[in-house]
């Protein structure tokens, strides 16, 4: 289908300095002005929320699994903000398997994506939500949205933290989105026989981790990551998806978390402000 763009949101793959020329983006919001022949042609008109590359433009063409339908009362610029980070995080609290009586780190906790994580951890009713941060500004928000526990890892050790709270039995599963050291360092806080999810790679992708202590405490690394294709494995995560967070959008157990909507004319400055690693939640463009 063919969606022409109100709003879109900016992620940190956005901010590529390799030079190349592209265009950027990956999840806007929209109004469907054209639909494929297989489709149903009243969908043309229909506001939708979706993921797809070179999403920063005035038009995207889009698979029809890629796109959620929006409630009337949910903005172009909130929907905007949610496609990227709903998908990924709901993937990685899917390998990890995890639900009530379970517990969950969260690294990057204060990230875009992060603070979605903790909101779908915590509707999935996980016990303690346990995050990190190295922005002690931001310990209110990830409180406010569902963190148990909020660890500055810049004054907090991780681990001794973790294992204090859960009794020392550390963490059923971690969701890290900072890579690099990060890896290695969440081990020792996972519990006997849980699950680190490399989400993200904040500081990295290059990780060296100890095997012996992997093997330790019988935890199982998984790395995700979530392309456009095939297309059913975007479709199948955002269909669930909906059924379980636009409910809970109505009734306020989920939220979207803007930072600041901007004009399309500021996207230097946005993309500046994200590097900076002081939003409080995603930045979004206003295409019109």
């Amino acid at each position: 289908m063919l969606v022409r763009t109100r709003a879109v949101a900016l992620n940190n793959a956005d901010l590529d300095r390799s030079g190349a020329e592209r265009i950027a983006g990956y999840e806007f919001a929209g109004e469907v002005i054209d639909a494929g022949a297989d489709l149903d042609p009243s969908l043309i008109g229909t506001r939708v929320a979706g993921t797809a590359p070179a999403a920063f433009a005035q038009y995207v063409s889009v698979h029809h699994r890629h796109v959620i339908t929006l409630p009337d009362a949910l903005s172009f610029e909130d929907a905007a903000s949610l496609p990227t980070a709903l998908l990924t995080e709901s993937g990685a609290l899917s390998v990890a398997g995890i639900g009530p009586g379970d517990s969950v780190l969260i690294t990057a906790a204060s990230s875009g994506i992060g603070l979605i994580g903790v909101q779908l951890a915590r509707l999935r009713g996980v016990t303690p939500v346990i995050a990190t941060t190295r922005s002690a500004h931001k310990r209110e928000l990830l409180e406010q949205l569902g963190a148990d526990i909020v660890i500055n890892t810049l004054e907090q050790d991780v681990v001794s933290t973790v294992l204090a709270v859960t009794n020392g039995r550390g963490a059923t599963a971690v969701l890290d989105h900072v890579g690099a050291d990060m890896i290695a360092a969440t081990i020792p806080a996972t519990s006997n026989g849980g699950k680190v999810i490399s989400v993200g790679r904040l500081s990295g992708s290059m990780a060296t981790v100890d095997l012996f202590a992997l093997a330790r405490h019988r935890v199982t690394l998984h790395a995700v990551s979530y392309g456009f294709t095939p297309p059913e494995v975007i479709g199948d995560l955002l269909g669930d998806l909906a059924s379980q967070v636009l409910p809970a959008l109505a009734t306020g157990r989920f939220t979207a978390v803007v930072d600041s909507v901007v004009p399309l004319a500021s996207a230097a400055a946005a993309l500046e402000r994200l590097g900076s690693g002081q939003a409080m939640g995603k930045i979004v463009l206003r295409m019109v």
